[in-house]
């Protein structure tokens, strides 16, 4: 079996873990058991959160050691020890369990004293920090560094690729090179609209060339300038909205106890299955869609087919896939479909699906790093895998 194909499965394996068993402990309301039903304060609050986010830890150990260093050994895409493995995924763990524990008590707070409203407004400002603070988050999760100085040869390649994107009627856009240590960390763009970075990975600088280096990076500033980026923003946070709201109405869910929150957050995992299944759809029109425009714009069609062909490389390495699987696992098309995508259309909204399973932070979505793109992989929590 591929290395594509063995993530596949493990993601298959581990979103269908976690769905069936939230749907069993939704059915036989199970949180209210075990859970503080008590809508005041006290210390069996934030130990009850921090006891829930342990259960979720220990049920994703096997699933996060098979995807973050057994698969990538036997592939031979792992370079690190067992022993640093463990040290990265437990930072990772680190933060990940601050912000869903600070995000519970927050809900709380809010939801004691406004209700269902409060929550509500609790979860949007939340999300907007999380796309505010997107990249500071991923340098405290996962082996990114920032990269203030390049070599010679690469700083020139960047500059070179900045000057071409410019003369094909481009704005200038701030990027920001990290080092990282997952071969599948793609960068994107962070940042509230109107204040967007774009992250490039050193890995693409030292394996594309000038041209290929500037079709990466012109098609995540088409993305940003035709609207699509924030478009996907806004679709992401109207799913994470709308899920949490109809999950706390559900029978036994609210935002006035741990146990009533229990209850949501299994709740919102369906949902957020729900949006596994429908959102790649959306996302793979946007990808297509960007590839059609920039090289309307200038961008030679084989410079930006040897860009994305080495990009998949560094990642699955599977140009090609059935359309079935492709249709509802996949947000990012093959490479081979992209290639052969029919004419120009308006992107609707550049990477939805990934983007909105990282504002599901607000809401403790545990699906969030179950998927197939980042199970086991820190680098990839925060910032998921994109075009």
């Amino acid at each position: 079996m591929s290395y594509a194909r063995s993530r596949l499965w493990l993601g298959i394996s581990g979103v269908g873990m976690i769905v069936m068993l939230s749907l069993a402990c939704l059915l036989m309301q199970l949180p209210p058991v075990f859970l503080p039903t008590n809508v005041n304060w006290g210390f069996s609050d934030p130990l009850a959160l921090m006891a829930v986010f342990c259960s979720l830890v220990s049920l994703m150990l096997p699933l996060d050691l098979m995807g973050g260093y057994i698969l990538p050994k036997r592939a031979g895409r792992g370079t690190a020890a067992l022993r640093v493995f463990a040290v990265d995924w437990a930072r990772g763990v680190a933060v990940q369990a601050s912000f869903f524990v600070l995000a519970g008590i927050v809900l709380l707070a809010s939801g004691r004293t406004f209700g269902l409203v409060g929550a509500s407004i609790a979860v949007s400002l939340l999300c907007l920090l999380l796309v505010s603070l997107q990249l500071r988050i991923g340098l405290l999760a996962g082996t990114l560094e920032r990269l203030e100085q390049l070599c010679i040869a690469d700083g020139e390649r960047v500059e070179a690729a900045i000057q071409l994107i410019s003369t094909l009627g481009w704005r200038r856009r701030r990027l920001v090179l990290l080092s990282h240590r997952d071969e599948g960390f793609t960068g994107g763009v962070v940042g509230l609209p109107g204040r967007e970075r774009i992250v490039v990975p050193a890995a693409h600088v030292k394996r594309l060339s000038t041209d290929e280096l500037a079709a990466s990076i012109a098609r995540r500033v088409e993305a940003i300038e035709d609207g699509s980026r924030t478009r996907g923003l806004i679709v992401a946070f109207a799913w994470v909205l709308i899920g949490f709201n109809l999950s706390a109405m559900l029978p036994g869910s609210g935002v006035t106890s741990v146990a009533e929150l229990g209850m949501t957050c299994l709740g919102f995992t369906l949902w957020t299955f729900l949006g596994l299944l429908l959102l790649p759809s959306v996302s793979r029109q946007a990808v297509t869609a960007i590839d059609s425009k920039v090289v309307a714009r200038g961008v030679p069609s084989d410079c930006l087919a040897r860009s994305v062909s080495k990009l998949d490389k560094q990642q699955d390495d599977e140009p090609e896939r059935p359309r079935l699987i492709e249709t509802i696992f996949h947000p990012v098309p093959s490479v081979t479909r992209r290639r052969d995508s029919g004419p120009p259309t308006t992107p609707i909204a550049w990477h939805v699906a990934r983007m909105t399973l990282f504002l599901s932070w607000a809401c403790m979505g545990i699906l969030v790093r179950a998927v197939h793109c980042n199970v086991g992989r820190p680098d990839l929590w925060v910032m998921y895998p994109t075009d």
